[in-house]
């Protein structure tokens, strides 16, 4: 397999997952795209490696494993083909490394509260706002915020289920008494809460705009009870959150 195929079956697998992922890049601008696709794919692996493994003896090697590579690309010297495409390009990538182990080891997330659960995220989110950033132009303090609910919705609806319930705080867990399963009303629930931690200004920058209205579309239709599926709906939002910077 070449390199630029095997590039394609990693930004092929998050396209996949986020299909309005492929819209956003019709609308970006062309020197931009290959990095957009690139850096979404890279996200998934680290959002993947941390939260959604179970057994620590595989979670912790992984993120170990990615925590190096992160490191690496700052001396150009990556080896696994997305950080390899992006370490061309400069931004903070090895500060992502610290906080993502330090979340590794504290996974499955039992907070108490919503609010703590975002201040557990907040550090991780922060460097990965910080690289985007770099890559994308512009910030905003209210960046980070929004990848903390990108990460939790990468946990829907499956992680319900799962052995971390979708990090769910532990107050709905209890007000819903459901420790043991999930209930539809813990969902209600949960799908709320999330729409309301979402931030509603505008984010720093084009690519992390258009992840906060694509994370708000499928909240919304998460909450209605139905599965998230591509839209022309996601196309408004993909060409409103460019369209905003230009």
């Amino acid at each position: 397999m070449s390199d630029s195929e095997s590039l394609r079956s990693f930004t092929g697998k998050w396209q996949a997952m986020w299909p309005e992922q492929m819209l956003l890049q019709t609308f970006l601008p062309a020197n931009q795209r290959p990095q957009a696709a690139a850096w979404s794919a890279l996200f998934c692996e680290l959002q993947e490696s941390v939260f959604a493994l179970e057994q620590e003896a595989v979670r912790g090697p992984k993120s170990l494993w990615w925590a190096d590579e992160l490191q690496r690309m700052s001396r150009g010297q990556a080896r696994h083909p997305l950080t390899m495409s992006l370490q061309e390009h400069t931004a903070p990538f090895a500060g992502i490394a610290e906080p993502m182990l330090a979340l590794a080891t504290e996974v499955p997330l039992r907070s108490g509260t919503s609010k703590q659960l975002m201040q557990q995220l907040q550090p991780f989110s922060e460097a990965v706002a910080a690289c985007e950033s770099a890559l994308f132009g512009g910030t905003s303090e209210t960046d980070a915020a929004v990848i903390n609910i990108q990460l939790l919705l990468m946990r829907l609806p499956g992680g319900f289920q799962a052995f971390d319930r979708a990090m769910v705080p532990m107050h709905l867990l209890a007000r819903h008494q459901a420790l043991d399963a999930p209930t539809d009303a813990l969902r209600d629930d949960w799908h709320t809460e999330l729409l309301t931690l979402l931030p509603e200004c505008h984010a720093g920058n084009p690519y992390r705009e258009a992840q906060r209205r694509f994370i708000h579309r499928r909240l919304r239709t998460l909450r209605s009870g139905k599965s998230p599926s591509l839209t022309p709906a996601y196309t408004w939002d993909a060409w409103r959150a460019v369209r905003q910077f230009r």
